[in-house]
């Protein structure tokens, strides 16, 4: 049986009376930013993940003294944990249609599969009040609009991040790197995030994260091109990695009936000669049926080829020496072919 802790940041309602569902799908009360943060405690017998207990930090309020706040207190959790575990941070930022609970359960599996060498890594997962429903043609409109207006709560974040680590003693650095990791329309939350940061500090864009990576993002095929959409995103991060799958069904709900512009997560950027050169598209077909065979959108887990190649991503290793991938003259971009031993 596995462990795991997860730690979470969420703008989503607390309702501390149900013991089953603790952070449910609507706005946290006090406004779309207002954060609170926390940890959960999960359990694994093969392959379900079982939540046995959540923590959720005070909301001391009126504070100035980040330390004294709930998500001072978090961070210096979580730094603690980074430090002692000599362990990287992978932030994670989930989709449409997912609840609290099954937001937590696909960041334990985050927890469990993805190694940096031989240590695993601290999953922070930011949690989004997407509705978590199986009605797709009304839950996707409404998951849209929540995930829009949830931008200021992930500018918000960044924000307490930065300024944590600009009152951090130099002593008290625990020499780990943060990563982040979207998954579908989580790469819009981190689009309306970038956007809000923006408008709030342009000068906030600090480089707090080594690796940032897209996951089926259900994005725009030009989101890179623009400045208002993720044209902005390399700054805050040393590499960002963008993994498509011309296969992946999930986002037909987006391109083919919603009546947005071709994904990013389908085909990769639209214009490969105008994207930044931070920027690296990893196309997954040959690998996102292995874990996800019918629909092939959450590929991310579940998947050992996958695992690996986050691994890969985190550790900072040259792209050219990744055994499992091969680079499309073509395409101009980097395709999964196996896992590690397997043959292409």
């Amino acid at each position: 049986m596995a462990n795991v802790r997860v730690f979470f940041v969420t703008n989503r309602n607390y309702q501390p009376a149900n013991k089953k569902l603790v952070f449910g799908p609507r706005f946290n009360p006090d406004g779309v930013a207002a954060l609170r943060f926390g940890y959960a405690e999960l359990s694994s017998a093969e392959t379900q993940w079982n939540l046995d207990t959540v923590y959720v930090y005070p909301d001391v309020k009126n504070q100035t003294d980040i330390n004294k706040t709930g998500g001072g207190r978090f961070l210096n959790d979580l730094r603690i944990a980074m430090g002692q575990g000599k362990s990287d941070t992978l932030v994670f930022i989930h989709g449409f249609n997912v609840t609290f609970n099954g937001a937590l359960q696909a960041a334990a599996h985050l927890a469990n599969e993805v190694r940096v060498g031989e240590r695993p890594v601290n999953v922070v997962l930011f949690s989004w009040p997407s509705d978590g429903t199986a009605v797709p043609y009304m839950s996707y409109y409404s998951d849209r609009e929540d995930a829009r207006a949830s931008g200021p709560a992930v500018a918000r974040a960044f924000l307490k991040l930065r300024e944590y680590l600009i009152k951090l003693d130099e002593k008290e650095y625990c020499e780990r790197c943060l990563h982040l990791l979207t998954h579908s329309m989580g790469a819009y939350v981190l689009r309306n995030g970038l956007q809000a940061l923006i408008a709030k500090d342009p000068n906030a864009l600090t480089r707090l994260f080594d690796q940032i990576m897209l996951a089926a993002p259900d994005e725009d095929d030009d989101a890179f091109e623009l400045d208002t959409k993720l044209k902005p995103l390399p700054r805050i991060a040393r590499q960002v990695t963008v993994y498509f799958n011309p296969h992946d069904k999930g986002l037909i709900v987006s391109d083919k009936t919603k009546a947005n512009p071709d994904r990013l997560g389908s085909d990769g950027p639209r214009l490969i000669d105008l994207i930044p050169k931070k920027v690296i598209p990893v196309d997954c077909r040959v690998v996102a049926g292995d874990a996800d065979p019918i629909i092939e959108h959450s590929y991310y887990i579940r998947s050992a080829a996958m695992a690996q190649d986050i691994a890969e991503v985190l550790s900072g290793i040259s792209i050219e020496t990744f055994p499992n991938r091969r680079f499309v003259p073509e395409r101009r971009a980097w395709r999964i072919v196996a896992e590690l031993g397997v043959p292409a």
